[in-house]
């Protein structure tokens, strides 16, 4: 065989030809992985059509899943259910935004995703929003959503061409994990809240009623048969969902609306302190409910913040509790303040975000005090490894906080116009020390100085 002449003709016509490589003792060459360990190379596959519809659908549940955490968060009774949520509100959000990404590289656009929401799909996810009690939506989660959910991520991995849709089945997976994991924990959820009184007949009664809707939906990807004889079910509820202000405790909790360090604990900076964390939740909860109030209006990667936001909030709260409890307070043992979310969502979502990311974790950042002096106290004073580890990720987490109020409330709601932000900053104040005049109480925020901090180890927190 005779190549064409390469031009220039001082290139080379061959780089290097093919050899006896078996008798030169390199017969090992047959036996490397082969398509970089990708199995089931041969399988045609799903065309990138079908990919993108599917992808679409599991993206419109994790979309959906977000608001369905941040709306129940603040009625959900249960603490450890609550902080749970808010955890896999912000594991959600960022499985949507991948999934989102993912959608558009398909040849489609992330409205695709909002438009499975408009029909039965969308009904179903309805109805789990809606669910009357913590045991109920943690039927629609974990007996409903997620055994469907996961087996249709399975169905797609073992459909889809390995090779060809690399980029999907290794995001699949990832979120595949995550999901088994969550569906091993809120089974156990499950266990407990059904030992209440008649759990197991309300169960079974919900789970009825869900898989009706599940069906109609024909499933998670859309291609199971309609059963025969089948009516469109009934939702049971008609109006639209709207998220308590008034957060909801369990019956372990002393619930007050002031924030008055309770009195065992006032006398110590350390213990104010960790008391302080704890109460993070009716933080978390507030930003559960900005996000679902506001979400429509917010791109993907802004209730990517928000989320990310509220499960910060309420791991600050978790720090708090497993510092007290190491301290020998129990979960019961203190009250829990659940004022924040009735004044800071008196008004707009964009108010309460501009008074949390604004007027106090903004504030926050001021030296000396401020968070660094609630890690040094910790660090320097206390000498406590566990709070110094806590204070030392809440700051860090605060100052993420302050950059996504610049992004959401400056330069996103407002435009850039920092005085209108700062504004509505100042304006949210006011309303929080009218708020809590209502009942003789005198705010921290009355009279907060315009950068100085109090002491270390004793900053009042939100």
């Amino acid at each position: 065989m005779t190549l064409p002449n390469p031009s220039p003709p001082h290139l080379p016509q061959v780089r290097q030809q093919a050899q006896d490589y078996r008798a030169q003792g390199r017969a090992y060459l047959d036996q490397l992985p082969r398509y970089s360990g990708i199995a089931g190379i041969d399988r045609a596959g799903l065309s990138v059509e079908q990919c993108a519809a599917f992808v679409a659908r599991f993206a419109a549940i994790e979309r959906q899943c977000v608001f369905i955490a941040a709306a129940r968060m603040p009625d959900v009774r249960e603490y450890e259910l609550k902080t749970a949520l808010a955890r896999w509100m912000w594991e959600d959000a960022t499985h949507c935004q991948s999934l989102e990404n993912r959608v558009a590289e398909l040849r489609s656009n992330k409205a695709a995703v909002r438009k499975v929401l408009d029909y039965q799909l969308g009904d179903f996810l309805c109805e789990i929003l809606h669910s009357p009690g913590s045991l109920e939506l943690c039927v629609g989660l974990f007996e409903v959503l997620s055994p469907a959910y996961c087996a249709a991520i399975r169905d797609y991995l073992s459909q889809t061409q390995p090779l060809a849709d690399f980029p999907t089945v290794r995001l699949l997976k990832g979120i595949l994990s995550e999901e088994e994991e969550r569906l091993r924990l809120g089974n156990a959820f499950l266990a407990s809240l059904k030992q209440q009184k008649g759990g197991e007949a309300i169960a079974r009664d919900w789970r009825g009623h869900l898989e009706q809707f599940l069906a109609a939906a024909q499933g998670v990807l859309g291609c199971e048969p309609l059963p025969d004889g089948r009516t469109k079910p009934a939702p049971r509820a008609a109006a639209a969902f709207r998220p308590t202000h008034e957060f909801a405790r369990d019956e372990r909790f002393t619930a007050v609306v002031p924030k008055i360090v309770p009195g065992q604990v006032k006398d110590d900076p350390l213990r104010t302190m960790m008391w302080v964390r704890r109460e993070e939740l009716c933080v978390a909860e507030t930003v559960a409910v900005i996000l679902y109030d506001w979400g429509d209006d917010l791109p993907t990667e802004a209730i990517v913040d928000l989320a990310r936001q509220c499960w910060d909030e309420a791991r600050h709260s978790l720090f708090g509790q497993a510092a007290l409890e190491g301290a020998g307070f129990p979960l019961q043992a203190l009250e829990s303040w659940v004022g924040f979310g009735m004044h800071a969502l008196a008004e707009s979502p964009q108010k309460a975000f501009a008074h949390l990311s604004l007027a106090i974790e903004a504030g926050a950042m001021a030296s000396p005090g401020g968070k660094r002096g609630e890690w040094e106290y910790c660090r320097d004073v206390a000498r406590h490894p566990l709070m110094t580890t806590f204070q030392d990720f809440d700051w860090a987490d605060e100052i993420a906080h302050v950059n996504y109020g610049r992004k959401w409330i400056i330069e996103h709601h407002f435009k850039g116009n920092r005085e209108a932000a700062r504004n509505m900053a100042d304006e949210s104040i006011s309303d929080r020390v009218r708020f809590y005049e209502q009942y003789g109480f005198r705010d921290w925020m009355s009279e907060r100085p315009s950068k100085a901090r109090p002491k270390p180890g004793a900053t009042p927190g939100y």
